[in-house]
């Protein structure tokens, strides 16, 4: 499933001094360190191309970027707002982009050794750092799931299916 996908991991911003170096402003879903390839979207739409970074360095929230083939101001500009796409191996695998999340199954223990199904993800999300499902349930009810290792016990992006283990209380809260 997510094999070869690109993922939209944030975008570019102006360019920044002389040298072809540009600003890129990345969402919640980033991973560190950058990959030695990226790829970039016209803000258009269309193909995305892929590029060799250089060097990178974090700025005041931000990251500065040389790209090979990027060797000025004006080739930099030309880049402006293009959407940074990664790979699904950039990610970590216990961790992929939320991106890649909604429509998969959630499953839940039933308290008889069992298994049911809550419902699908809908959305995920990174505010502040820590990854949230938007799980929609059959009925149409949203739960808000705090997606952090101790709370799931499988995630298979292969087969759309994950099983957590939620707090207590958390499901009661909701439903």
């Amino acid at each position: 499933m997510l094999s070869g996908q690109l993922f939209p991991a944030g975008r570019v911003g102006k360019a920044h001094g002389i040298r072809g170096e540009l600003v890129l402003i990345p969402d919640d879903a980033m991973p560190a360190p950058l990959p030695a390839e990226i790829f970039l979207r016209p803000r258009q739409g269309g193909p995305a191309r892929p590029y060799t970074v250089m060097r990178s360095r974090k700025h005041h929230g931000t990251f500065i970027l040389a790209l090979e083939g990027i060797e000025d101001r004006n080739a930099a500009e030309t880049l402006r707002s293009h959407t940074l796409l990664l790979p699904a191996d950039a990610f970590p695998a216990d961790e992929p982009p939320p991106a890649a999340l909604p429509g998969i199954r959630v499953f839940t223990p039933d308290g008889e050794g069992g298994e049911r199904e809550l419902g699908r993800i809908a959305n995920a999300a990174r505010p502040a750092g820590q990854t949230i499902w938007s799980i929609i349930t059959e009925d149409g009810r949203e739960i808000l799931f705090p997606a952090v290792r101790e709370f799931i016990l499988s995630l298979d992006t292969e087969k759309g299916e994950a099983r957590i283990a939620p707090p207590p209380g958390l499901l009661e809260l909701y439903l």
